[in-house]
Protein backbone atom coordinates (compact mmCIF):
# COMPACT_ATOMS: atom_id res chain seq x y z
CA UNK A 1 0.00 0.00 0.00
CA UNK A 2 1.55 3.48 -0.94
CA UNK A 3 1.70 6.00 2.18
CA UNK A 4 -0.87 8.54 0.26
CA UNK A 5 0.66 11.82 2.77
CA UNK A 6 4.50 10.52 1.29
CA UNK A 7 2.76 10.33 -2.43
CA UNK A 8 1.41 14.06 -2.16
CA UNK A 9 4.60 14.99 -0.63
CA UNK A 10 6.43 13.99 -3.32
CA UNK A 11 4.24 15.41 -5.92
CA UNK A 12 4.85 18.72 -4.24
CA UNK A 13 8.81 18.38 -3.92
CA UNK A 14 8.40 17.72 -7.96
CA UNK A 15 6.44 20.71 -8.50
CA UNK A 16 8.55 23.02 -6.33
CA UNK A 17 11.28 21.67 -8.38
CA UNK A 18 9.71 22.27 -11.80
CA UNK A 19 9.22 25.99 -10.80
CA UNK A 20 12.50 26.43 -8.94
CA UNK A 21 14.86 28.31 -11.31
CA UNK A 22 18.52 27.53 -11.95
CA UNK A 23 20.96 30.89 -10.95
CA UNK A 24 21.17 32.82 -13.81
CA UNK A 25 25.53 33.73 -13.16
CA UNK A 26 28.09 31.28 -14.02
CA UNK A 27 29.62 31.69 -10.54
CA UNK A 28 26.30 30.84 -8.94
CA UNK A 29 26.10 27.66 -11.10
CA UNK A 30 29.28 26.59 -10.36
CA UNK A 31 28.74 26.84 -6.57
CA UNK A 32 25.16 24.08 -6.69
CA UNK A 33 27.83 21.74 -8.71
CA UNK A 34 27.72 17.81 -6.48
CA UNK A 35 26.03 15.10 -8.37
CA UNK A 36 29.19 15.63 -10.46
CA UNK A 37 31.92 15.50 -7.68
CA UNK A 38 29.66 12.68 -6.42
CA UNK A 39 30.64 10.75 -9.54
CA UNK A 40 34.19 11.24 -9.79
CA UNK A 41 34.89 10.27 -6.45
CA UNK A 42 33.08 6.85 -7.10
CA UNK A 43 34.35 6.50 -10.50
CA UNK A 44 37.80 6.75 -10.09
CA UNK A 45 39.26 3.46 -7.92
CA UNK A 46 42.39 1.29 -7.67
CA UNK A 47 41.19 0.06 -11.44
CA UNK A 48 41.93 3.31 -12.93
CA UNK A 49 45.85 3.70 -11.11
CA UNK A 50 46.18 -0.31 -11.94
CA UNK A 51 45.54 0.90 -15.94
CA UNK A 52 46.85 3.81 -16.01
CA UNK A 53 50.09 3.10 -14.56
CA UNK A 54 50.62 0.03 -16.39
CA UNK A 55 50.29 2.22 -19.40
CA UNK A 56 53.14 5.07 -18.29
CA UNK A 57 55.22 1.92 -17.63
CA UNK A 58 55.15 0.65 -20.91
CA UNK A 59 54.62 3.59 -23.17
CA UNK A 60 55.08 6.94 -20.74
CA UNK A 61 52.72 9.36 -21.33
CA UNK A 62 52.31 8.36 -24.90
CA UNK A 63 48.28 7.24 -24.74
CA UNK A 64 46.99 10.03 -23.09
CA UNK A 65 44.91 10.98 -26.11
CA UNK A 66 43.17 7.29 -25.56
CA UNK A 67 42.83 8.24 -22.07
CA UNK A 68 40.94 11.49 -23.01
CA UNK A 69 38.85 9.80 -25.58
CA UNK A 70 37.73 7.59 -22.80
CA UNK A 71 36.87 10.60 -20.45
CA UNK A 72 34.98 12.65 -23.69
CA UNK A 73 32.97 9.10 -24.30
CA UNK A 74 32.13 8.80 -20.36
CA UNK A 75 30.74 12.11 -20.01
CA UNK A 76 28.73 12.02 -23.24
CA UNK A 77 27.12 8.95 -21.33
CA UNK A 78 26.50 10.78 -18.17
CA UNK A 79 25.34 14.28 -19.99
CA UNK A 80 23.01 11.90 -21.73
CA UNK A 81 21.77 10.03 -18.73
CA UNK A 82 20.70 13.80 -16.38
CA UNK A 83 19.22 15.26 -19.76
CA UNK A 84 16.99 12.11 -20.06
CA UNK A 85 15.82 12.67 -16.73
CA UNK A 86 15.30 15.97 -17.27
CA UNK A 87 13.41 15.58 -20.00
CA UNK A 88 11.08 12.41 -19.19
CA UNK A 89 11.23 12.47 -15.34
CA UNK A 90 12.08 9.22 -15.43
CA UNK A 91 15.06 7.51 -14.57
CA UNK A 92 17.37 5.35 -16.79
CA UNK A 93 15.84 2.12 -15.24
CA UNK A 94 12.52 3.29 -15.84
CA UNK A 95 13.05 4.52 -19.37
CA UNK A 96 14.34 0.59 -20.20
CA UNK A 97 10.91 -0.85 -20.30
CA UNK A 98 9.68 1.33 -23.15
CA UNK A 99 13.09 0.42 -25.52
CA UNK A 100 12.64 -3.50 -24.02
CA UNK A 101 10.67 -5.10 -21.47
CA UNK A 102 13.10 -7.38 -20.49
CA UNK A 103 15.78 -4.81 -20.23
CA UNK A 104 14.95 -4.07 -16.86
CA UNK A 105 15.35 -7.12 -15.08
CA UNK A 106 17.93 -7.65 -17.31
CA UNK A 107 19.88 -5.08 -15.93
CA UNK A 108 18.56 -5.90 -12.31
CA UNK A 109 20.22 -9.20 -13.06
CA UNK A 110 23.44 -7.58 -13.64
CA UNK A 111 23.62 -5.09 -10.99
CA UNK A 112 22.66 -8.14 -8.52
CA UNK A 113 25.76 -9.74 -9.60
CA UNK A 114 28.02 -6.94 -9.33
CA UNK A 115 26.51 -5.89 -5.71
CA UNK A 116 27.52 -9.43 -4.38
CA UNK A 117 31.22 -8.79 -5.43
CA UNK A 118 32.06 -5.66 -5.73
CA UNK A 119 32.29 -5.43 -1.86
CA UNK A 120 34.63 -7.87 -1.34
CA UNK A 121 36.81 -6.69 -4.10
CA UNK A 122 37.54 -3.14 -2.96
CA UNK A 123 37.39 -3.69 0.74
CA UNK A 124 40.22 -5.82 -0.11
CA UNK A 125 41.93 -3.28 -2.30
CA UNK A 126 41.90 -0.59 0.62
CA UNK A 127 42.28 -3.03 3.41
CA UNK A 128 45.70 -3.98 1.33
CA UNK A 129 46.91 -0.04 1.27
CA UNK A 130 46.38 -0.06 4.81
CA UNK A 131 47.97 -2.83 5.95
CA UNK A 132 51.28 -2.17 4.12
CA UNK A 133 51.41 1.01 5.68
CA UNK A 134 50.27 -0.58 9.19
CA UNK A 135 51.89 -4.02 8.56
CA UNK A 136 50.24 -5.30 12.04
CA UNK A 137 46.81 -4.77 10.70
CA UNK A 138 45.52 -8.57 10.09
CA UNK A 139 44.10 -8.33 5.88
CA UNK A 140 41.21 -9.90 6.06
CA UNK A 141 39.50 -8.48 8.92
CA UNK A 142 40.36 -5.20 7.98
CA UNK A 143 38.19 -5.46 4.71
CA UNK A 144 35.47 -6.59 6.28
CA UNK A 145 35.27 -3.77 8.95
CA UNK A 146 36.02 -1.43 5.65
CA UNK A 147 33.41 -3.18 4.17
CA UNK A 148 30.80 -2.61 6.83
CA UNK A 149 32.03 1.33 7.59
CA UNK A 150 30.98 2.60 3.95
CA UNK A 151 28.18 0.79 4.21
CA UNK A 152 27.45 2.33 7.59
CA UNK A 153 28.31 5.97 5.95
CA UNK A 154 25.61 5.42 3.17
CA UNK A 155 23.01 3.99 5.79
CA UNK A 156 23.08 6.93 8.19
CA UNK A 157 23.26 10.21 6.03
CA UNK A 158 20.88 11.47 3.64
CA UNK A 159 21.99 12.88 0.22
CA UNK A 160 23.29 15.74 1.50
CA UNK A 161 25.60 14.14 3.92
CA UNK A 162 26.48 11.90 1.57
CA UNK A 163 27.33 14.53 -1.24
CA UNK A 164 29.61 16.27 1.41
CA UNK A 165 31.49 12.87 2.04
CA UNK A 166 32.35 12.20 -1.48
CA UNK A 167 33.37 15.46 -2.40
CA UNK A 168 35.58 15.53 0.37
CA UNK A 169 37.06 11.93 -0.47
CA UNK A 170 37.74 13.62 -4.28
CA UNK A 171 39.09 16.64 -2.82
CA UNK A 172 41.67 13.97 -0.87
CA UNK A 173 42.38 11.97 -3.54
CA UNK A 174 42.62 14.28 -6.19
CA UNK A 175 45.46 16.52 -3.74
CA UNK A 176 47.59 13.58 -2.76
CA UNK A 177 47.98 12.74 -6.26
CA UNK A 178 48.40 16.44 -7.48
CA UNK A 179 51.25 16.50 -5.09
CA UNK A 180 53.26 13.21 -6.03
CA UNK A 181 52.94 14.53 -9.43
CA UNK A 182 53.98 17.71 -9.29
CA UNK A 183 56.59 15.94 -6.82
CA UNK A 184 58.18 13.65 -9.93
CA UNK A 185 58.27 16.34 -11.97
CA UNK A 186 60.75 18.54 -9.55
CA UNK A 187 63.05 15.73 -8.58
CA UNK A 188 63.11 13.81 -12.24
CA UNK A 189 66.78 13.69 -13.67
CA UNK A 190 65.25 14.12 -17.10
CA UNK A 191 62.54 16.44 -17.16
CA UNK A 192 62.97 16.88 -21.12
CA UNK A 193 62.42 13.09 -22.09
CA UNK A 194 59.88 12.93 -19.32
CA UNK A 195 57.96 15.15 -21.35
CA UNK A 196 58.87 14.16 -24.53
CA UNK A 197 56.64 10.58 -23.83
CA UNK A 198 53.74 12.69 -24.00
CA UNK A 199 54.07 12.57 -27.88
CA UNK A 200 50.32 10.93 -28.77
CA UNK A 201 51.34 7.46 -30.85
CA UNK A 202 50.18 3.97 -31.41
CA UNK A 203 53.03 1.78 -30.40
CA UNK A 204 53.02 -1.65 -32.27
CA UNK A 205 51.05 -4.16 -30.30
CA UNK A 206 49.50 -1.60 -27.74
CA UNK A 207 46.01 -2.13 -29.19
CA UNK A 208 44.20 -3.85 -26.67
CA UNK A 209 46.34 -1.61 -24.20
CA UNK A 210 44.94 1.92 -25.85
CA UNK A 211 41.13 -0.21 -25.59
CA UNK A 212 42.00 -0.68 -21.74
CA UNK A 213 42.88 2.91 -21.42
CA UNK A 214 39.67 4.13 -22.91
CA UNK A 215 37.12 1.84 -21.42
CA UNK A 216 38.70 2.07 -18.03
CA UNK A 217 38.81 5.36 -16.85
CA UNK A 218 35.68 6.54 -15.29
CA UNK A 219 32.97 4.30 -14.00
CA UNK A 220 29.72 2.17 -14.78
CA UNK A 221 27.61 1.64 -12.69
CA UNK A 222 28.17 5.21 -11.49
CA UNK A 223 26.90 6.91 -14.61
CA UNK A 224 23.88 4.87 -14.68
CA UNK A 225 23.12 6.02 -11.38
CA UNK A 226 23.85 9.65 -12.47
CA UNK A 227 20.40 10.56 -12.64
CA UNK A 228 19.42 9.49 -9.19
CA UNK A 229 21.93 12.31 -7.40
CA UNK A 230 20.08 14.55 -9.99
CA UNK A 231 16.94 14.19 -8.63
CA UNK A 232 17.96 14.67 -5.06
CA UNK A 233 19.50 18.29 -6.16
CA UNK A 234 16.07 18.86 -7.72
CA UNK A 235 17.48 19.98 -11.30
CA UNK A 236 14.46 19.34 -13.34
CA UNK A 237 13.71 22.75 -14.95
CA UNK A 238 15.18 23.66 -18.01
CA UNK A 239 17.17 26.30 -16.48
CA UNK A 240 19.30 23.45 -15.00
CA UNK A 241 20.05 21.73 -17.85
CA UNK A 242 23.12 24.65 -18.13
CA UNK A 243 23.82 23.20 -14.02
CA UNK A 244 23.50 19.71 -15.40
CA UNK A 245 26.55 20.12 -18.11
CA UNK A 246 28.68 21.75 -16.08
CA UNK A 247 28.34 19.26 -12.99
CA UNK A 248 29.24 16.15 -15.83
CA UNK A 249 31.98 18.83 -17.47
CA UNK A 250 33.63 19.40 -13.97
CA UNK A 251 33.19 15.66 -13.02
CA UNK A 252 35.61 14.43 -16.39
CA UNK A 253 37.75 17.25 -16.11
CA UNK A 254 38.69 16.22 -12.46
CA UNK A 255 38.97 12.38 -13.74
CA UNK A 256 41.16 13.43 -16.41
CA UNK A 257 43.71 15.21 -14.36
CA UNK A 258 43.77 12.78 -11.60
CA UNK A 259 44.93 10.28 -14.51
CA UNK A 260 46.88 12.74 -15.79
CA UNK A 261 48.81 13.02 -12.46
CA UNK A 262 48.66 9.16 -12.17
CA UNK A 263 50.23 8.61 -15.22
CA UNK A 264 53.01 11.02 -14.71
CA UNK A 265 54.22 9.32 -11.65
CA UNK A 266 54.26 6.28 -13.37
CA UNK A 267 56.20 7.44 -16.21
CA UNK A 268 58.91 9.18 -13.87
CA UNK A 269 59.05 6.06 -11.84
CA UNK A 270 58.46 3.08 -13.96
CA UNK A 271 58.85 4.03 -17.70
CA UNK A 272 62.06 2.85 -19.61
CA UNK A 273 63.21 0.57 -16.28
CA UNK A 274 61.51 -2.58 -17.59
CA UNK A 275 58.90 -3.01 -14.02
CA UNK A 276 55.65 -3.01 -14.43
CA UNK A 277 52.95 -3.60 -11.35
CA UNK A 278 50.33 -6.68 -11.81
CA UNK A 279 47.20 -6.07 -10.32
CA UNK A 280 46.08 -4.42 -6.99
CA UNK A 281 49.04 -6.22 -5.30
CA UNK A 282 51.88 -4.16 -7.20
CA UNK A 283 50.06 -1.11 -6.86
CA UNK A 284 50.62 -1.35 -3.18
CA UNK A 285 54.43 -2.45 -3.60
CA UNK A 286 55.01 0.40 -5.73
CA UNK A 287 54.65 2.08 -2.55
CA UNK A 288 58.37 0.95 -1.58
CA UNK A 289 60.55 2.52 -4.89
CA UNK A 290 58.30 5.60 -4.81
CA UNK A 291 59.24 6.13 -1.42
CA UNK A 292 63.03 5.30 -2.27
CA UNK A 293 62.75 7.84 -4.86
CA UNK A 294 60.93 11.02 -3.28
CA UNK A 295 61.09 9.97 0.28
CA UNK A 296 59.40 8.50 3.26
CA UNK A 297 56.94 11.08 2.97
CA UNK A 298 56.08 9.93 -0.61
CA UNK A 299 55.55 6.51 0.63
CA UNK A 300 53.02 7.43 2.69
CA UNK A 301 51.25 9.76 0.53
CA UNK A 302 50.61 7.27 -1.99
CA UNK A 303 49.58 4.42 0.24
CA UNK A 304 47.07 6.99 1.98
CA UNK A 305 46.06 8.08 -1.36
CA UNK A 306 45.27 4.22 -2.90
CA UNK A 307 43.21 4.03 0.31
CA UNK A 308 40.95 7.42 -0.09
CA UNK A 309 40.73 6.57 -3.73
CA UNK A 310 39.17 2.81 -3.15
CA UNK A 311 37.42 3.83 0.11
CA UNK A 312 35.55 6.08 -2.22
CA UNK A 313 34.65 4.48 -4.84
CA UNK A 314 33.28 1.58 -2.38
CA UNK A 315 31.26 3.91 -0.79
CA UNK A 316 30.15 5.57 -3.46
CA UNK A 317 29.33 1.91 -5.39
CA UNK A 318 27.84 0.87 -2.69
CA UNK A 319 25.16 3.97 -3.14
CA UNK A 320 25.03 3.86 -6.64
CA UNK A 321 23.93 0.04 -6.89
CA UNK A 322 21.37 0.55 -3.90
CA UNK A 323 19.82 2.65 -6.20
CA UNK A 324 19.90 0.77 -9.37
CA UNK A 325 18.40 -2.43 -7.66
CA UNK A 326 15.45 -0.47 -5.65
CA UNK A 327 14.81 1.34 -8.98
CA UNK A 328 15.06 -1.89 -11.44
CA UNK A 329 12.64 -3.80 -8.10
CA UNK A 330 10.10 -0.80 -8.38
CA UNK A 331 10.47 -0.59 -12.22
CA UNK A 332 9.75 -4.45 -12.30
CA UNK A 333 6.88 -4.11 -9.54
CA UNK A 334 5.05 -1.54 -11.50
CA UNK A 335 4.86 1.06 -9.02
CA UNK A 336 4.63 4.78 -10.91
CA UNK A 337 7.51 6.71 -11.62
CA UNK A 338 5.46 9.73 -9.70
CA UNK A 339 5.57 7.15 -6.59
CA UNK A 340 9.08 6.66 -7.08
CA UNK A 341 10.25 8.39 -3.87
CA UNK A 342 9.22 6.58 -0.99
CA UNK A 343 10.54 3.39 -2.81
CA UNK A 344 14.00 4.64 -4.03
CA UNK A 345 15.21 7.58 -1.41
CA UNK A 346 18.67 6.55 0.69
CA UNK A 347 16.06 6.01 3.76
CA UNK A 348 13.39 3.66 2.32
CA UNK A 349 13.29 -0.04 2.58
CA UNK A 350 14.11 -1.16 -0.84
CA UNK A 351 17.53 0.41 -0.58
CA UNK A 352 18.15 0.08 2.91
CA UNK A 353 17.64 -3.89 1.81
CA UNK A 354 19.91 -3.80 -1.40
CA UNK A 355 22.60 -1.98 0.96
CA UNK A 356 22.67 -4.64 3.34
CA UNK A 357 22.85 -7.19 0.54
CA UNK A 358 25.93 -5.34 -0.38
CA UNK A 359 27.70 -5.86 3.04
CA UNK A 360 26.65 -9.06 3.65
CA UNK A 361 27.88 -10.17 0.50
CA UNK A 362 31.26 -8.64 0.90
CA UNK A 363 31.74 -10.03 4.28
CA UNK A 364 30.98 -13.54 3.47
CA UNK A 365 33.04 -13.17 -0.01
CA UNK A 366 35.55 -11.82 1.87
CA UNK A 367 35.50 -14.88 4.22
CA UNK A 368 35.60 -17.17 1.32
CA UNK A 369 38.47 -15.84 -0.32
CA UNK A 370 37.04 -13.99 -3.40
CA UNK A 371 36.24 -17.42 -5.89
CA UNK A 372 37.99 -16.90 -9.01
CA UNK A 373 35.16 -17.55 -10.77
CA UNK A 374 33.05 -14.89 -9.21
CA UNK A 375 35.53 -11.98 -9.76
CA UNK A 376 35.36 -13.11 -13.79
CA UNK A 377 31.47 -13.43 -13.96
CA UNK A 378 31.38 -10.31 -11.99
CA UNK A 379 33.45 -8.58 -14.83
CA UNK A 380 32.05 -9.87 -17.44
CA UNK A 381 28.63 -9.02 -16.52
CA UNK A 382 30.20 -5.30 -15.59
CA UNK A 383 31.00 -4.84 -18.99
CA UNK A 384 27.90 -5.53 -20.46
CA UNK A 385 26.04 -2.49 -18.71
CA UNK A 386 27.64 0.22 -20.40
CA UNK A 387 26.95 -0.98 -24.48
CA UNK A 388 23.43 -1.17 -22.83
CA UNK A 389 23.16 1.90 -21.57
CA UNK A 390 24.42 3.81 -24.84
CA UNK A 391 22.49 1.73 -26.59
CA UNK A 392 19.49 2.62 -25.06
CA UNK A 393 20.16 6.36 -24.50
CA UNK A 394 20.55 6.53 -28.33
CA UNK A 395 16.72 4.84 -28.79
CA UNK A 396 15.39 7.41 -26.39
CA UNK A 397 16.91 10.53 -26.81
CA UNK A 398 15.66 10.91 -30.52
CA UNK A 399 11.88 10.02 -30.29
CA UNK A 400 9.84 12.79 -31.54
CA UNK A 401 8.43 12.95 -28.53
CA UNK A 402 11.17 14.55 -26.59
CA UNK A 403 11.52 17.88 -26.44
CA UNK A 404 14.06 19.37 -29.18
CA UNK A 405 15.72 21.22 -26.19
CA UNK A 406 16.31 17.83 -24.70
CA UNK A 407 16.95 15.70 -27.92
CA UNK A 408 20.31 14.64 -28.92
CA UNK A 409 22.09 16.45 -31.63
CA UNK A 410 24.68 15.77 -34.24
CA UNK A 411 27.58 15.63 -31.69
CA UNK A 412 25.85 13.67 -28.92
CA UNK A 413 24.66 10.80 -31.45
CA UNK A 414 28.28 10.62 -32.30
CA UNK A 415 29.47 10.16 -28.98
CA UNK A 416 26.93 7.69 -28.22
CA UNK A 417 27.42 5.24 -31.23
CA UNK A 418 30.83 5.81 -30.60
CA UNK A 419 30.70 4.29 -27.18
CA UNK A 420 27.65 1.84 -27.83
CA UNK A 421 30.65 0.07 -30.84
CA UNK A 422 33.90 0.74 -28.58
CA UNK A 423 31.95 -0.65 -25.39
CA UNK A 424 30.48 -3.26 -26.94
CA UNK A 425 33.67 -4.65 -28.32
CA UNK A 426 34.98 -4.35 -25.62
CA UNK A 427 32.35 -6.49 -23.90
CA UNK A 428 32.75 -8.90 -26.26
CA UNK A 429 36.12 -9.38 -25.44
CA UNK A 430 35.68 -9.87 -21.78
CA UNK A 431 33.25 -12.18 -22.32
CA UNK A 432 35.25 -13.99 -24.69
CA UNK A 433 38.29 -14.15 -22.32
CA UNK A 434 35.93 -15.18 -19.24
CA UNK A 435 33.93 -18.11 -20.69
Amino acid sequence: MIDVTATQGTQLRQQAAETAQAPATRRGRLALLGPGLVLAAASVGAGDMVTSLSGAAGYGMALLWAILIGVVLKFSLTEAVGRLYMATGQTVIASLRSVGRWLPAAFFAFVLVIGLIYGAALSSVASLALSTLFPALPLRPLAVAIALVSAAIVYVGRYALFERVMSAFILVKFLGMVVLAVAMLATTDDLPGLVSTMRPRLPDGSVVTVLALIGGVGGTAGIASYSYWVRERGWQHRSWLPVMRADSAVSYAVTFLFVLCTTVVGTGLLYGTGDTISGNDGLAALADPLGADLGSAARVLFLATFFFVTLSALVGGFNALSYLLADSLRTLRGIPETDATPHMAQSSRPFRAFLAYCAVAAVAVTFLGQPVALVLTYAAVGSLILPVLSGTLLVLLNRRGIEPLYRNKIMSNVLLSGAFVLFGVLAVVQLKETF
